[in-house]
């Protein structure tokens, strides 16, 4: 698991580039990719246009280089919680924490923007990126929990499916998208109370009775 990552998969690091991505990451995410222009960027970075073409070939490149700082951090959080020295419902409960970050809004819209701006080419530098930070260790997870005997009856591509599944279902209960108007999630649905201790026993033990 702390194998190098591909280069192509890691974020620029440069402090001038490292300035540039999150002033355009602030503006995508207040605004959407359409609604940024390179000349809003600039302002924001306090940067010169040479200076951004520089370290940028242009404005995708710059949304795709915010996606990679997401999943970059995300990938950080995530090794060390499957380090843990603890056992596997406490490994899934911090996973589940990683994955269930109130960041998860932000990875909604990206992932919006991503499907409805960018080139087929980046989408797929951004998907493949996905796989190497988020989705491979948490196969490889379940990899270990079959080899242990902890989990059985499917493939370890499934269970991640069905673990990140959990999680984003979990979340959109605990953090649902509330606009302007809507009557409180709250009223319709009752106080959220499904923690991780419930989403890992759900995913371990499933909903059925076992006496």
């Amino acid at each position: 698991m702390n194998a190098m990552q591909p280069a192509e998969f890691q974020p620029i690091t440069a402090p001038t580039a490292v300035k540039i991505v999150e002033a355009a990451g602030h503006l995508f995410l207040q605004r959407g990719y359409k609604a940024v222009s390179i000349n809003d960027i600039i302002k924001a970075a306090e940067v010169t246009k040479p200076t951004l073409y520089y370290y940028f070939s242009d404005k995708e490149e710059l949304f795709v280089q915010m996606g990679l700082r997401v999943l970059a951090e995300m990938s950080s959080q995530l090794q060390a919680a499957l380090q843990l020295p603890a056992a596997l419902p406490q490994r899934l409960a911090a996973v589940a924490t990683v994955l269930m970050d109130d960041r998860d809004s932000n990875m909604r819209m990206m992932r919006h923007e991503m499907m409805t701006h960018l080139s087929a080419a980046q989408r797929t530098r951004l998907a493949q990126a996905f796989f190497v930070h988020i989705f491979r260790p948490i196969v490889e997870l379940m990899e270990q929990a079959l080899a242990e005997g902890l989990v059985g009856r499917y493939p370890a591509p499934a269970l991640a499916k069905m673990f990140m599944g959990l999680t984003e279902s979990f979340h959109e209960f605990a953090h649902p998208p509330v606009q302007h108007g809507e009557v409180q999630h709250e009223a319709l649905f009752g106080p959220s109370d499904l923690g991780h201790d419930a989403l890992v026993d759900l995913f371990l033990h499933g909903v059925g009775s076992r006496g």
